[in-house]
């Protein structure tokens, strides 16, 4: 088994995900980068795009979405996330591994009978046909479509309607559409999207998943791995299990110590995760950035047990070397940096640049003020 340095680790992994030397890449190519990208609120998942390009541009990630490169659809924890369609399609075909939407509960929130689903799932394909609609206009049309369906026309446009909408997303039927008049719309995926390559067979897709996993944040814990598809997507943890281990017997992913912990690394990477130079970077990330939601708030060689309350609320984060060192907000064309207190001198330099770069990103003159806490 071979040893890691979680430094060198840390610095490898900043350095594919645009972390330490910025990327020259494509909105799609940095969300490719994280595997997926949390794509709600709008201005987040542009800002965690943005701090990552070596050249940024404006609503790149609505571009990418705009021009097909990128789909958004519900995924991890029931959020909305961006991602690729591979990416996409594998991860929305595990969180149907359960079949959550036919047990009792899930039909009593949605309010909805199993002998409905199937129904529901063409009147929707019909609703769609002719593009995106909002929530509303979907359940006029199923108001007016059937007796069956008028009855589920009130909890397809109510507060609760994601209930029957997110398993919709997982089967690959649909994805989020553009927003219109600042309300998301749905639109067709299966059928109507080129790009879309269909849901693989679970034994396809958790192989593949956990390598992308792999590829984009190692060295992997299994907790690491209950955490992403366990408890984000609803994966049994014997099939993670199973998987993992078929990988590990293949002989394409490896068992490591990651600074003494156990941990997987894909074979591929071996030498370079070994030989990796740490990244000492100082970067503002946004609110939920893959940096941290990725592996999870409970990992501690990312953010210590005691700030992790920072990064579940969605404050702002500053990065150095990789761990969340700090928190920043905007306010009044005045960037206020909290840098904690256990994290050493403050980087007053590096600091500076990181509010050049945002307030170039944000097109707007930023003030800097830092205090420690």
């Amino acid at each position: 088994m071979r040893g890691l340095d979680g430094r060198r680790a840390l610095g490898w992994r900043l350095a594919r995900q645009g972390l330490g030397e910025r990327l020259d890449a494509t909105a799609a190519e940095v969300v490719e980068s994280v595997v997926a990208l949390r794509g709600w609120p709008a201005a987040q998942a542009e800002l965690a795009v943005a701090v990552r390009q070596a050249r940024p541009e404006p609503a790149a990630v609505a571009r990418a979405l705009d021009a097909g490169e990128l789909i958004r659809g519900y995924a991890f924890r029931g959020g909305s996330y961006a991602f690729t369609h591979r990416a996409a399609a594998d991860l929305l075909a595990l969180h149907t591994a359960t079949r959550s939407w036919e047990g009792d509960r899930f039909q009593q929130q949605a309010d909805f009978s199993l002998p409905d689903w199937e129904p529901f799932r063409q009147a929707i394909r019909e609703a769609l046909a002719d593009g995106p609609r909002t929530r509303a206009e979907i359940a006029a049309f199923l108001a007016g479509h059937s007796p069956a369906m008028a009855r589920l026309s009130k909890a397809a446009g109510g507060a609760a309607s994601d209930a029957l909408y997110k398993p919709l997303h997982w089967l690959g039927d649909i994805s989020f559409g553009p927003d219109r008049d600042q309300q998301a719309t749905f639109q067709l995926l299966a059928g109507a999207d080129p790009r879309w390559p269909g849901l693989p067979e679970l034994d396809e897709a958790g192989p593949r998943a956990i390598e992308g996993y792999l590829a984009a944040y190692p060295p992997v814990t299994r907790d690491n791995l209950h955490y992403r598809l366990t408890d984000g997507l609803g994966v049994p943890k014997r099939m993670v299990t199973g998987w993992l281990d078929g990988l590990v017997t293949g002989g394409a992913v490896c068992e490591v110590l990651a600074d003494g912990v156990a941990a997987y690394a894909r074979t591929a990477d071996l030498d370079a995760l070994t030989s990796a130079e740490p990244v000492d970077s100082v970067r503002l990330l946004p609110g939920f950035d893959p940096w941290v939601m990725g592996p999870g708030t409970t990992d501690q060689r990312i953010i210590s047990s005691d700030r992790r309350p920072v990064a579940t609320r969605g404050a702002n984060l500053i990065l150095n070397a990789g761990v969340v060192s700090g928190s920043w907000r905007v306010r009044r064309g005045v960037l206020e940096a909290t840098w904690f207190t256990e994290a050493g001198p403050v980087p007053g330099p590096e600091l500076a640049d990181e509010r050049e770069r945002l307030a170039g990103i944000r097109g707007e003159e930023l003030e800097l003020v830092v205090e420690t806490g």
